[in-house]
Parts: C-alpha cells; structure tokens; sequence
C-alpha cells in the first residue's frame, strides 16, 4: 500500500476514529486504526474496541497501491502530529509489513498488521431509523448521564434508556441512588425501511460519553440506525457504532415516591451555588477520612446548607417557598449537585417526605414541551 495525503485532512478524520481505540487490551489490532483504500479514491479509517467503534473517510488522497493495514492508533497519530505541515504526507507497507510515514525530509518507521486482522465488525447497517437534531439529542444525554451506574453489579443500569416515539423522545438513567427521567417533543423523521418511531434502546454509558463528544457543537441533525444487537449514529461524516444492552428496562415508575407531604420552590441557581460551596467541605478526604454528607434543613421559609469535615465546616441559607413540615435531611452531595445542575428550569420544585425517603426535583411549571424528573435517594446521618 503507498498512499498520499494532505495532513491536515487526515488527521480531522483521524481524531473522531481515536476515541475507540484500545489502549488497555493484549490484542495488538484493536490498538489500531484500519487504513484501507477504496475504489472511489478515498481512505477508509476504522476503529474498534469491540464494544464501540468508528468509521470515517479521507477524501483527496492519492493512492499509488491499494491495500488494506493496520497502524497504532496512538503511533500514527503522535507522527502525524509532528511531520511538517508544509508537505503532503506519504504512507508506504511493503510487503514485510514495514511502514514508512514521510513528509518532506522527515521520515518514521514501524510496524503494521494485516487488515485481515482486525476484528470483525457488526453490521453497519439496520432496517429501523429515525433522525433528530443533534442538539436536542445531545441535551438529552447530558441531562441524564450523571445518572448512570459506574459498576456491573447490575448491568442493565449501567446505560440509558432511549424510547422514541411520534414526536417524542425520552431518556431515563438510574443508579440505584438517583433517577433521571427526561423527555422532550421535538421533530423525528423516520428514515428506515420499517417503521421505526416506536422504538425503545439502551445505551451503554461509555457510548454516550462518546458520542457527546462526537456530536459537537453547531446546528445538524444525527441519523440513527438501529441493527440486531447495535446502534449505529451518523454525526456529519461519521459513522460511530456501539452495542446496546441486553435485556429489559427496570420498571423505574415503581421506585418514584408517591404521597409527598412537603414541598418547597427555589431558584435553581441559587441552590447549585450552596451545594457547590457545601461540596468544597463535603467531598474533602483527610488522613483517609471518608467523604461527609451535606445537610439540608428546611425552617419556614429558610433552606439551610450545612457540612462538616475534619477540615471545615460550611454553613449557607437560602429563601425558599415552603409547604408543610420542617425537615432535616442529608444527602452525598455529589449526587444531589447532579441533578440540581441538570436541571432545566429557573425555578425548580423539590418534594420530600421525611429523612428517610427519597426527594424529587421537578420544573416549577411545565411548558409541554420539554419535562425532566430526577429522584435522590437521601444518607442516614450522625446523631
């Protein structure tokens, strides 16, 4: 293979392909990137870790001899990086599998793998689709994400799950310890050869994280396939393909708190500020100590922060709108802070029922077009 390339091209294909390279794994090919010329004159880039991948495409190349190889990911990218950007850069695997990337009078030498080597990948392709606008299923994301377990213990949590609807999407995470409920009306296109707006899928969490990063900013929509096992997104130009997970959804309506007795409204920006102050104490680790957990005590129309340290102690208070009985309740402050921050709305609305039970956080007033719910399971405190 001997291929020719402007750099700069490359490499804008070449960092999407990046975030699903391996580098904590024995088998050499999923440490690299698939290179492979088309017949269209094109470069075919692909990554795959063998849960996730991508695949992109250098247009503009000149291929002298065809081939298909597998560089690192991480070599090939550190070279590019640092070859003269005055030149095109030149890509060469003889026969030995030895590699020659130059660019002018600089020249690096490695080692490739057989493109027959790399894993075999899913079918990238599925009857079912829809399309919808990058942001909104961007936001989506980033308002349920922090709700996604960290741990197998239960690996159907360790996703989010998507149900799509006419006009409709929803997104919901829990970890046993908060639950994230969002949803939004919002223009969805079917574009699969069946129908396809009626749709439910999990998604693993490492995908999302990437796939947040792939979206970007600017205004465009992201077509999404859906294939036996897989998902399979296009953002612009590329092409990123995660498995989903298996088996049924937690029946999360059965968790949500019913019978709330006490209800109090606020500024969500104002209650982030307190939790963010409250953390600098919360979350300090001193001699092993272990984390400490915020207080919230509610007094009339008063809202009180509190935390205590082997290092400090935080003390903050607040207005608030207050219905029914006064409450002291303690929380990881962390997760509280998720879902405040998450939260979309001015003024949000916060129910609770005793120290022992879960709050809901909820929009002050709903406006039809978009909702969110989240649910914090509170701590047993000290005294």
């Amino acid at each position: 293979m001997k291929i020719t390339f402007p750099k700069e091209e490359f490499l804008k294909q070449l960092y999407p392909v990046m975030v699903t390279v391996s580098t904590k794994n024995t088998i050499p090919a999923i440490e690299g990137v698939l290179i492979e010329t088309m017949d269209d004159g094109s470069l075919r880039l692909t990554s795959y870790d063998m849960l996730k991948g991508v695949r992109t495409f250098v247009k503009g190349a000149t291929i002298e001899e065809s081939g298909s190889y597998i560089i690192n990911g991480n070599k090939l990218l550190q070279i590019l990086k640092v070859l003269p950007n005055e030149s095109d850069v030149t890509i060469e695997v003889d026969n030995t599998y030895h590699v020659t990337i130059s660019s002018g009078k600089s020249s690096f030498s490695l080692f490739a793998l057989k493109g027959a080597d790399f894993p075999a990948l899913p079918e990238l392709a599925g009857e079912k689709g829809f399309e919808i606008g990058a942001d909104v299923l961007k936001k989506m994301i980033n308002q349920t994400m922090h709700s996604i377990a960290q741990d197998d213990i239960r690996p159907i949590l360790t996703g989010s799950y998507f149900t799509v609807g006419e006009g409709k999407l929803s997104v919901v995470s829990c970890d046993s310890h908060t639950l994230s409920i969002c949803s939004v009306v919002c223009d969805i296109k079917d574009i699969g050869k069946k129908y396809s707006l009626h749709e439910s899928l999990n998604i693993p969490g490492h995908a999302l994280t990437e796939l947040v990063r792939l979206i970007g900013d600017g205004e465009k929509s992201v077509r999404i396939y859906l294939g036996f096992k897989h998902a399979i997104f296009h953002v612009d130009d590329v092409l990123f393909f995660t498995r989903l997970l298996d088996g049924d959804y937690i029946d999360y309506n059965r968790f949500v708190p019913k019978e709330q007795t006490i209800f109090l409204t606020l500024e969500k920006k104002r209650l982030q500020e307190g939790l963010e102050r409250a953390m600098l104490i919360a979350e300090e680790k001193i001699k092993g100590s272990g984390r400490s957990y915020v207080k919230l005590t509610l007094e009339g129309n008063t809202l009180t922060i509190t935390s205590n340290s082997q290092g400090g102690k935080v003390y903050d208070e607040m207005f608030c709108q207050h219905e029914g009985a006064d409450l002291e309740i303690g929380f990881n402050c962390r997760l509280l802070l998720d879902c405040v921050r998450a939260a979309d709305s001015e003024i949000i609305k916060i129910t609770m029922k005793g120290a022992t039970q879960g709050i809901t956080i909820e929009p002050a007033e709903k406006n039809g077009e978009s909702d969110f719910f989240y649910m914090v399971l509170p701590v047993r405190m000290n005294g």
